[in-house]
């Protein structure tokens, strides 16, 4: 390379971009300083003066916008931008503060638009607005039955402290025989023969084991923390109704199917009919889940849950993250990475450098595929075949990074080709393997100047 090549400079890419330092009560702005006098400007965030800063942007010829994606004080400026006809790149923090000496908000826009103008920043991954819309009601309804799952928990541990100890023969303490148990213990029962009556048939404890762990002290404050955990809990599920009606309406699905209730069957069940593989996808689903998985497949164009341990839940959350269009990631390469489910980069003189290879982002798709992953290992599928065999031979959390990485390629051919899913079961994972090892095992005979050759019998066949 010549010193000429060597100083090449850099070239200006973006001409009519601005850069924006986003805040809670006050946006700056910073634009080329040939295309205004005052190419410093600050907004204030009220709705008013967003659509001034549009119309101001405008009026210097900006069509392209940088801003960073601070907490969640950019979606409206990000919305109003976007309707103006503006291409907004909402750039990560971390890709703006690595010079130092920046720490003002006039220094931090003008930064920013001096790195968008030479094309040395990249903006994140957004969906279309009407995916946009199904992840906040998804995000909502996650938030919302977490907050259910804690009122669970409230209900456990006021149990806990009155000695009734219905965890140690129910499974699940709000399944049919366990909530009725506690509704009754709400409304003034305390009786532990009449509440064992309320035991169902697929309850493997007997009666009178029931009843003995219903013997409490029934201290008055313990039942009424279990008394308003129960109204907690009914209170979220009511809510958690009330987010599938609006995604039903987001997707099409028709919301009086939609809302409908799962069955009432034990946990166990439901579990183990969605990670059987047996008797094909739509296998232990309610009529909720059939329906939401129908009209998931209309909306994607694929079935993902075809995909073995992919059930409904993973595929609305991938639907609600990232749409059907995947046009914004040119290979599977880029969307592993985006997912977070990609390995490590930090490499020197050609060997990975040690430590954390990169900073903690949490990505819900690639989370949804970890959970996914992690249920491989009962599945008797060629993922779990291959997911058992990387479990032999590294760690669990690796293990489950790796076969989520399987799962994101298979999604994204998937999206990307209108190409439905192909099981291949067990023995084709099993020829593979033993391909690889033949491979393997000729050429280290080819490196010790040896020749494999093949028994009579395994030759004929």
């Amino acid at each position: 390379m010549t010193r000429k090549q060597a100083r090449k400079r850099l070239e200006v890419v973006h001409p009519d971009c601005a850069g924006i330092d986003i805040g809670k009560t006050k946006h700056y702005v910073a634009v080329d300083p040939e295309r205004s006098e005052d190419p410093v400007r600050s907004f204030g965030t009220f709705t008013d003066e967003l659509h001034a800063l549009a119309a101001w942007l405008s009026t210097c010829g900006v069509r392209v916008v940088a801003m960073e994606s601070t907490g969640v004080y950019w979606i409206p400026l990000y919305e109003v931008l976007d309707r103006a006809g503006f291409e907004v790149h909402l750039v990560n923090p971390r890709a703006t503060k690595q010079v130092s000496g920046r720490k003002s908000d006039v220094l931090d826009c003008q930064w920013l638009w001096q790195l968008m103008s030479y094309g040395l920043l990249r903006g994140a991954f957004r969906p279309s607005d009407e995916v946009c819309v199904l992840r906040s009601y998804v995000r909502q309804r996650a938030r919302l039955v977490r907050d259910t799952s804690r009122s669970v928990q409230h209900m456990q541990k006021a149990l806990t402290e009155m000695n009734v100890q219905l965890d140690t023969v129910l499974s699940d303490i709000m399944g049919k025989t366990g909530e009725q148990i506690i509704r009754a213990i709400v409304a003034g029962e305390r009786d532990g023969t009449v509440l064992a009556r309320h035991r169902d048939r697929r309850v493997r404890a007997d009666e009178s084991t029931i009843a003995r762990s219903l013997q409490g002290n029934w201290r008055r404050e313990h039942v009424f923390a279990l008394t308003q955990a129960l109204a907690r809990h009914d209170f979220f599920r009511a809510q958690v109704l009330e987010c599938d009606a609006c995604i039903a309406a987001v997707i099409g699905a028709s919301a009086t199917e939609l809302t409908t209730e799962p069955s009432a069957e034990p946990t166990a069940r439901r579990r183990a009919g969605k990670a059987s593989t047996k008797s094909g996808p739509a296998a232990g689903r309610s009529q909720h889940d059939r329906v939401l998985q129908s009209t998931l497949q209309q909306t994607l164009g694929v079935d993902l849950t075809a995909i073995p341990t992919v059930g409904v839940e993973t595929a609305l959350v991938l639907a609600s993250e990232i749409g059907a269009d995947l046009s914004r990631f040119p290979t599977s390469a880029h969307f592993c990475s985006w997912l977070s489910l990609a390995p490590g980069t930090r490499i020197s003189g050609d060997k990975s450098i040690g430590g954390r290879q990169a900073p903690k982002r949490t990505n819900r798709a690639g989370q949804a595929l970890r959970v996914a992953a992690s249920t491989a290992r009962s599945s008797d599928s060629f993922i779990g075949a291959a997911h058992r065999a990387r479990l032999a031979r590294m760690d669990t959390g690796k293990a489950i990074k790796a076969t989520a990485h399987q799962l994101a390629r298979l999604i994204y051919a998937m999206l990307t080709r209108g190409e439905a899913y192909v099981e291949r079961g067990i023995a084709s994972f099993e020829a593979e393997r033993e391909h690889r090892n033949v491979r393997q095992l000729h050429r280290r005979a080819e490196k010790l100047g040896m020749m494999l050759v093949p028994r009579p019998e395994h030759a004929a066949a």
